[in-house]
């Protein structure tokens, strides 16, 4: 029996329904003995350029990205370079960011294409960014996005640009990032906070470093040894949050941060070095490319819970992950959702089943996270949808959102979450977080009593769903809100 609709209910009672492996000590030469020499070694290598620009050639919906690439770098040889600008006084990291996905499209139609006028557009971007005064280490996502842009021009790069333009990546690279890392790792610095971190600053920050040290890991292998050690210990933190079953608690548009650089990580391991430390082991990551297929409702939008915004969620890593696991359903939702970039099309999967032909279930509880999602069928835009959360007020990047849920029906979101406010409002990650409309309770679709001046839900209130059922039938959730 297909299901047309679902029941939401408010009950004053505070109610709402709705390694790892094993550690192993490693040397310095222990840990790069078996680094691949030759470049480009970071994700991709010689040896795949060939099938690479066979998929492009041969595959319909590559070939269309590649295309969207291309045009791309066209009109990117025409920019001026970026400059070192921290418009909001904090963060440099829309620049890192621009000057990272510059160099991923302009290298990859460079190896596809031989296009020389892109390699060289490449140089000329990152030689202004080597000579910024810093990476801003502050705000340490910036210096983690700028090295890795540094290392993927580096790497991918190589021969292009000769030994004396690769000194000067290098010394960048060096000294505004790996350096300022390592610092971290020894608990020098007092921007290094990320490493014993459990949110997506762990694994942005690790992955981003990570590839640096690989890029240039046999001109100074000591370096990159204590680096990679010490990311590797690092990392195994947050990924401990993907338990048990893949769900990440600082919401859909985080995980795909998060997730992003994880798998980046992973990748520029196997690729460089040809293992991956027992990483992909860690309990709920094999499942965790079902997160963002069941946050996603029938319109089309993520289900915004935290600091996120309502949108499609696009992730290239579900193409590696889809590969790792031999779970077609990710790359199907990627291919649905992709807006073309690089990675794209390094990890892509022509193999895609829809979560209909894969015969997921349509309704999901994830654990921990404590959140759930209903559904009346898959693959229609028709269908009602309902996203429901409880959770943890602690989270990173939470609001106070226990108890919220969003609605899809008819092709319209009827209940919606309004997002992440602006991160630069005055205190917003401090004393104020909790004065801001969308942050607080009265900004969701929850339960809402007697409202003031103070918090309208407890920020450290922790809300389990105490029954989930999922029937042909009917599904439904119900959370105890009264902590909150």
């Amino acid at each position: 029996m297909k299901r047309v609709g679902f029941c939401i209910a408010l009950c004053l009672i505070g109610a709402l329904a709705v390694c790892f492996g094993e550690e192993k000590t490693m040397s310095s030469g222990d840990l790069l003995s078996h680094l691949k020499k030759d470049h480009p070694r970071l994700l991709i290598s010689k040896d795949s350029i060939a099938p690479l620009k066979r998929l492009v050639r041969e595959n319909e919906t590559a070939r269309k990205w590649y295309e969207h690439l291309k045009a791309s770098a066209q009109k990117t040889l025409a920019a001026p370079p970026s400059s070192y600008e921290i418009p909001d006084g904090l963060r440099l990291l829309g620049v890192s960011r621009r000057v990272l996905d510059r160099t991923y499209t302009l290298a990859l139609v460079y190896l596809l294409d031989g296009d020389a006028r892109c390699a060289e557009r490449a140089w000329s971007e990152l030689e202004a960014a080597a000579k910024f005064k810093d990476w801003n280490p502050r705000h340490f996502l910036d210096t983690a996005e700028m090295t890795h842009a540094f290392a993927i021009g580096y790497d991918w790069l190589y021969d292009f640009l000769g030994a004396d333009r690769r000194a000067v990546l290098r010394a960048a690279m060096l000294e505004k990032g790996l350096l300022p890392a390592l610092e971290c790792y020894r608990a020098k610095a007092k921007f290094g906070w990320w490493v014993a971190s459990r949110h997506n600053w762990n694994q942005v920050c690790n992955g981003g470093i990570t590839t640096g040290a690989l890029a240039i890991a046999d001109e100074m292998p000591d370096l990159a040894a204590q680096i990679v050690g010490s990311a590797l210990q690092s990392v195994k933190l947050a990924m401990a949050e993907f338990a048990p079953d893949g769900a990440w608690g600082e919401g859909p548009g985080y995980w795909g941060y998060a997730t992003s650089y994880n798998v980046l990580m992973i990748a520029a391991l196997e690729s460089a070095l040809g293992s991956d430390f027992g990483l992909p082991q860690a309990p709920g990551f094999s499942e965790t490319g079902l997160f963002p297929i069941y946050m996603t409702g029938s319109s089309g939008l993520s289900f915004a819970f935290a600091d996120a915004h309502e949108g499609v969620i696009r992730a290239p890593q579900l193409f590696w992950l889809a590969r790792k696991f031999g779970r077609p359903e990710y790359a199907w939702f990627e291919r649905q959702n992709a807006a073309p970039s690089a990675q794209d099309l390094v990890w892509f999967d022509e193999r895609a089943v829809s979560p209909k032909e894969a015969g997921l279930p349509l309704d999901k509880y994830f654990r921990h996270v404590e959140a759930a999602t209903l559904r009346g069928a898959w693959e229609d835009k028709e269908a009602t949808f309902v996203g429901f959360k409880a959770g943890s007020n602690r989270v990173n990047h939470s609001n106070l959102d226990l108890g919220s849920f969003t609605l899809d029906a008819l092709g319209v979101r009827w209940a919606m979450d309004l997002g992440a406010d602006n991160y630069n409002l005055p205190g917003y990650f401090g004393g104020q977080r909790w004065t801001y409309y969308r942050l607080r309770a009265e900004g969701h679709n929850t339960l809402l009593i007697a409202p003031g001046r103070e918090p309208d839900q407890d920020p450290k209130a922790a809300a389990p769903i105490t029954r989930f059922e999922s029937k042909p039938e009917r599904a439904f959730a119900i959370a105890d809100l009264a902590a909150a």
